[in-house]
């Protein structure tokens, strides 16, 4: 197995899932991204999406104005927003309220037409490998939970950087392979003290991993700056903490061309 990033080769086998231990997963040395040999098989279906109401108090709508907080924080309105990889579309909701002009971007034509129709803005069907839009036209690019599904992860960050205005950020989420929670979970594995039951038809659904020294290397060679990490938790007293100390098994960053 090589790397994706910077190109080692031979990576070293860093952990592995599945109930016979099929799933393996290898880490850079130089450049610490953690590749998934894809061979064994990826799968998406855990990630179908369904309309949902952006006004109802649930834990995953307090997550997406979370996000849209963050945002908020380093960009204001007027100005324009795509979102690659929309989701429900909530995000673009609330920003869209706030006084953006928004349009989002989703794989799946049955899912791109779904969020249209629940909120009234323009989504387009498209991978984001295929997706051209308005180049240097956008003041903000959303990128949240897809980066680690990409089988290009430097083409889609080349991508976000060719649709930034001049000035403009883009905003990812994405895993942390280095939170405290997933570093105890490989150490339990590997000594054999606790390991995770799997369901007979499970197959991972991301094709690479990132901590902050990973992504850091990912936007040198895309041509982007790493401006903000910070992990975080929908939890506002663990999202304090993750803030400041990176432990969350969820990062939130800020880039700019």
């Amino acid at each position: 197995m090589d790397c994706k990033l910077c190109g080692t080769r031979n990576l070293p086998l860093f952990y592995t899932q599945g109930d016979r231990r099929q799933y393996h997963f290898f880490r850079c040395p130089r450049c610490r991204l953690v590749v998934y040999d894809a061979s064994a098989g990826v799968s998406q279906e855990k990630y179908v999406l369904h309309a949902v109401d952006p006004e109802a108090d649930t834990r995953q709508n307090r997550g997406h104005r979370q996000t849209y907080a963050f945002i908020r924080r380093h960009a204001r309105p007027p100005g324009r927003m795509l979102d690659l990889g929309c989701g429900d579309g909530t995000v673009l909701w609330l920003a869209r309220a706030d006084g953006w002009e928004v349009e989002g971007v989703e794989l799946f034509p049955e899912h791109a037409a779904m969020v249209q129709r629940t909120h009234g803005f323009p989504v387009t069907a498209s991978d984001i490998a295929a997706y051209y839009g308005t180049p240097g036209g956008w003041d903000v690019v959303v990128l949240t939970h897809v980066l680690e599904h990409l089988p290009d992860p430097v083409g889609a960050l080349v991508k976000i950087r060719g649709l930034l205005k001049p000035g403009g950020v883009g905003v990812l989420e994405f895993p942390n392979i280095d939170a405290l929670d997933a570093r105890v979970r490989r150490f339990l594995d590997r000594t054999g003290m606790h390991r995770h039951r799997y369901a007979p038809t499970y197959k991972p659904g991301h094709v690479q991993e990132f901590c902050r020294a990973s992504f850091a290397f990912a936007c040198a060679r895309a041509g982007l700056e790493l401006l903000v990490w910070e992990t975080y938790a929908v939890n506002p007293l663990k999202y304090a903490l993750y803030r400041r100390w990176w432990i969350g098994n969820k990062a939130r960053v800020l880039v700019r061309s």
